[in-house]
């Protein structure tokens, strides 16, 4: 029987996964949930569950502070992300952080299954949609530094591939154009690119705008 916590402010989604798991048919039980990660850490008993699922984000909270204090709490507990967020900045994040297996949560219930099986038996899943992507991910499953964009990054990418002027960009952001200009020569040489329209291309052909 695998043991879930579920840590979601959501109770649909709550709802949702009791919906999709019968323990007596799927040997999956959800032993218990919170919307409030501190909570969790100062009440739940880690005899309780042995996977931990994780919503990215919360309320006027940081996701990765949630997961530092959590794996603090509960070190020899996995951890599978469970969310919307589809950034590959927070992929990457969440992966290179310990945790077992990044999903969304339009998850079929297969996929769903067969990854938690795989966690509780201590394997690591690498997200399935990532490698659909081809050139970001090399042979080995790990996703391109150089094609990974920090939220910021890419909203000011997506700006400038919308036609929007950089003293537009600077002024939303309470920055000086050349700050801008900073961060996309930053951007440039991440990508390995030299100007602003080769920039746009390469990530439009990486479906990352």
């Amino acid at each position: 029987m695998i043991r879930l916590y579920i840590l979601e402010d959501h109770s649909i989604i709550v709802d949702g996964l009791k919906q999709r798991f019968r323990h007596y048919r799927d040997d999956i039980f959800i032993a218990g949930w919170s919307n409030d990660p501190d909570e969790f850490i100062r009440q739940a008993s880690e005899e309780t569950f042995d996977i931990i699922i994780l919503d990215l984000w919360f309320p006027d909270m940081d996701p990765v502070e949630n997961l530092i204090k959590i794996q603090a709490r509960f070190h020899d507990k996995p951890i599978v992300v469970l969310t919307s967020e589809r950034s590959w900045y927070w992929i990457k994040v969440m992966m290179e952080r310990g945790v077992k297996a990044y999903l969304l949560k339009d998850v079929g219930n297969k996929e769903l299954r067969a990854t938690l099986e795989k966690v509780s038996q201590g394997k690591t899943v690498f997200p399935d949609m990532l490698l659909q992507k081809g050139p970001v991910i090399d042979q080995n499953g790990i996703i391109l530094p150089e094609l990974i964009l920090t939220p910021t990054e890419l909203s000011i990418v997506m700006q400038l591939s919308q036609g929007a002027l950089l003293k537009t960009m600077a002024d939303q952001r309470f920055l000086t154009v050349s700050a801008i200009e900073k961060i996309l020569r930053k951007i440039r040489k991440k990508v390995g690119v030299k100007t602003n329209p080769e920039l746009i291309r390469i990530l439009m052909e990486q479906k990352l705008l």
